[in-house]
Formats: structure tokens, C-alpha cells, sequence
């Protein structure tokens, strides 16, 4: 195992993005609204619903 010292801990990991990723984050926003329920993903899992007390 060999451990890459050229970064500190405390600095993070370098990542790079695809051009799907940077579009998603340079492109425009949708404005939030309230009580508008988000809208999700493809392919993950619902959401919970709080535990009913």
C-alpha cells in the first residue's frame, strides 16, 4: 500500500469532473418553491417517511 503524501488531510481529495457533472453545476437553477416536493432521482430509492410518534 502506498500512501500519497503530495496533499494534506486537512486539504481534501483533487477530483475531476465529467462534462455531465460540470454542466449540472454551471447550469441554471430551478427556483425553489414552497411546499413543492422534490422531484427525484432516477434509479434511487424513496424517501422515508418520519416516524409517526
Amino acid at each position: 500500500m502506498v500512501r500519497d503524501t503530495s496533499h494534506p488531510l486537512t486539504a481534501g481529495q483533487p477530483v475531476t469532473l465529467t462534462d455531465t457533472g460540470r454542466a449540472a453545476l454551471t447550469g441554471p437553477r430551478s427556483p425553489k418553491v414552497p411546499g413543492a416536493a422534490p422531484v427525484p432521482r432516477p434509479g434511487t430509492w424513496p424517501v422515508a417517511t418520519p416516524a409517526r410518534r
